[in-house]
């Protein structure tokens, strides 16, 4: 999943913390095979280790951040003292969200993923790691959750922030500031920062001033000087050691320096602001990342069903593992034998893009088989399938009047399928209801490939992203030869063809020369733009139709299924007619000061509908929906 859809699903789900812990492993000693109960970010500092998950490892130095799904095992390996942070949650989609996120959740949720990496910037999510682990042990009022909670979100942002986008764009202040942050103890040329960045001193002076009002230099005695603080009031290390640590092996030239920056000399900055180190441990806490407890605590009682036991709880065996890998050999046989080829070879996690037009070869590969393009490359699969499960694409295969034996929930939710789904079992995600089912042919767009292989275990599978057609009549041909029904395709082709034309004319007399159409969803206070690849209309009006929308509507935005953009472009991208998909009324729209100044609300030049209706847009939902648009904007244009 993508970048910015793994960032929708995080504005959207509602978060849970479930509980958080700090344990200790190394030393000889591990933390032994431990099931997860919940999703769970883990941070690891002080010290190297082995992370596994599952049978995958990551390897960690000094800092590292490892995400785990639920039902995931974890064990962490490693010869030091090595110290963990464990926070465990629970994300939920709420049921009112919108059909795209309950989809985007339903083919890859990322709150299952592994994932791990040393983060760059690895002591702002300490800081924040030993607030939280602090909280959330005090006596709960209710407001120190809710503190928690933000704080672990924050943490999300900043783990989230770092993995997606890494090594990202910084700005020349930004690069310089994080190289001092991470070198001030050092002696520091600027000639040699000048030369790594290849600028001039003078322009890295300048800009970096002009943007923080600090030269480098006052950066580095800022840097030096507030470390030295905290060291003088938390710590009994002698002058001379905290001078030597902070960059200053001259303690005389450290004292001036330091009155110079807070206007009393070190001893007596001790004196006012020292305090014990058990004390400056606790006081840090919530400001600093040095550690606020003994890593050696016990776990307490926490507010779910389980307990940390990391050394005994649910230990695979080796006659365990053993028995697992015999009975996944003698499934993988039978599946070979009754199911088809697990994988024909072409297949590769690499291979993740689609031809641009999807093509069946009807190249042979052996007696009863043929050739089909996917987006994991050549498949071989049944040159005439029985019993095929549409995992998607279903309206698609249902107007080629196949039958199939299997789909998923939310296709089958379909309004505009009603009444053909008798003897369709819906199948979820539940790939046991699939196996038995028998299928010979398996269709979906997931591009994941972890969900393809599986699949593949089960049947022959086509897998062909939604967008990847030109037209809905190369989608028709497409599966046609797919499911040895060309002819019947062709047939619909030419009829839908035929019926199109007809309302293109009808639609080109009615509506003046140069007016324009915008199709958009309105949900939850945020405004989504939709062109001629998508649902909502936007293929009907725009491809079939040819409709046009408002010139200063960017191209790209037309290229996605979608493309959220912020309210103040709404006047600008509206066009002279709207398609809205929304659950307001157009009286509830008409009295919103943004919306009600809009012509098409305020005149009521508007197609309003419910994602419910809206969403689909198979061959079936196409058909059933441009009538009905047909005639609203025939209607609105003859006013």
């Amino acid at each position: 999943m993508d970048a910015l859809r793994i960032i929708q699903l995080w504005n959207q789900v509602t978060v849970r913390m479930l509980d958080v812990r700090l344990k200790q492993a190394g030393t000889g000693g591990d933390l032994k095979q431990y099931r997860l109960p919940a999703s769970a970010f883990l941070f690891v500092f002080q010290g190297q280790g082995e992370l596994w998950v599952d049978e995958e490892v990551w390897l960690c130095d000094r800092f590292y951040v490892l995400h785990a799904g639920k039902g995931a095992q974890v064990t962490i390996r490693s010869q030091e003292a090595l110290s963990v942070y464990i926070v465990l949650y629970k994300a939920s989609l709420p049921a009112s969200a919108s059909y795209e996120f309950h989809r985007m959740m339903h083919e890859s949720e990322p709150f299952l993923d592994n994932w791990g990496f040393p983060p760059v910037e690895p002591l702002a999510m300490l800081e924040l790691l030993q607030t939280i682990c602090g909280s959330w042990l005090q006596l709960d009022d209710g407001l120190t959750r809710l503190s928690v909670k933000g704080d672990f979100i924050r943490f999300v942002h900043a783990v989230l922030s770092e993995r997606l986008f890494r090594p990202g764009e910084l700005s020349l202040s930004e690069q310089v500031i994080r190289y001092l942050s991470r070198n001030y103890r050092k002696h520091i040329s600027l000639e040699e920062l000048a030369r790594q960045l290849n600028y001039s001193q003078q322009y890295i002076s300048r800009k970096c001033k002009e943007q923080t009002g600090l030269s480098p230099l006052d950066y580095v005695i800022r840097f030096r000087m507030e470390e030295a603080k905290n060291l003088l009031a938390g710590t009994m290390a002698t002058q001379q050691e905290i001078a030597t640590h902070v960059g200053y092996p001259d303690l005389m030239y450290f004292n001036r320096m330091f009155k110079k920056y807070t206007g009393i000399t070190p001893g007596q900055y001790r004196k006012r602001y020292g305090q014990s180190v058990s004390d400056y441990a606790r006081n840090r806490s919530q400001s600093s990342v040095v550690p606020s407890r003994s890593l050696r605590y016990p776990f307490h009682v926490s507010d779910i069903d389980y307990q940390f036991q990391w050394n005994e709880a649910n230990r695979m065996t080796r006659a365990t593992r053993s028995l697992y890998a015999v009975m996944l050999l003698c499934l993988t046989v039978m599946l070979t034998a009754c199911g088809g080829p697990v994988n024909n070879g072409s297949a590769t996690h690499s291979q993740v893009a689609v031809s641009a037009s999807p093509t069946v070869t009807g190249a042979k590969a052996s007696s009863g088989t043929k050739i089909v393009s996917t987006a994991f490359g050549d498949v071989e699969v049944p040159e005439h399938p029985q019993r095929i499960a549409a995992i998607s694409y279903l309206g698609t295969v249902l107007a080629l009047d196949v039958q199939p034996v299997a789909a998923e929930s939310f296709l089958m939710s379909s309004p505009y399928l009603e009444g053909m789904l008798d003897v369709v079992t819906d199948v979820g995600d539940s790939l046991e209801k699939l196996l038995e089912l028998s299928p010979d042919l398996i269709i979906t767009h997931n591009p994941q490939p972890e969900v393809v292989e599986k699949y593949q275990k089960i049947a022959p599978t086509v897998s062909v992203p939604y967008n990847q057609f030109a037209s809905i009549q190369d989608e028709m041909l497409y599966f046609g030869n797919l499911l040895d029904r060309r002819e019947a395709a062709e047939q619909w082709n030419e009829q839908f063809e035929k019926e199109i034309a007809d309302i293109r004319a009808k639609v080109k007399q009615a509506v003046p020369e140069g007016k324009t159409l915008s199709i958009m969803q309105e949900y939850d206070g945020n405004v989504s733009l939709f062109g001629p690849k998508s649902g909502r209309g936007g293929r009907l009006m725009y491809e079939i139709m040819g409709l046009k929308p408002p010139a200063a509507v960017p191209g790209y935005m037309l290229e996605e299924s979608y493309y959220e953009f912020s309210l103040e472009k709404l006047s600008e991208y509206m066009g002279g007619y709207l398609i809205l998909t929304t659950e307001s009324s157009l009286e509830s729209l008409q009295a919103d000061p943004i919306w009600g100044s809009l012509g098409p609300v305020a005149h009521n030049r508007v197609f309003i509908w419910t994602e419910n209706q809206s969403w689909y847009r198979d061959p079936i939902a196409v058909k059933s929906q441009i009538n009905e648009l047909t005639d609203w904007i025939i209607e609105v244009a003859s006013r």
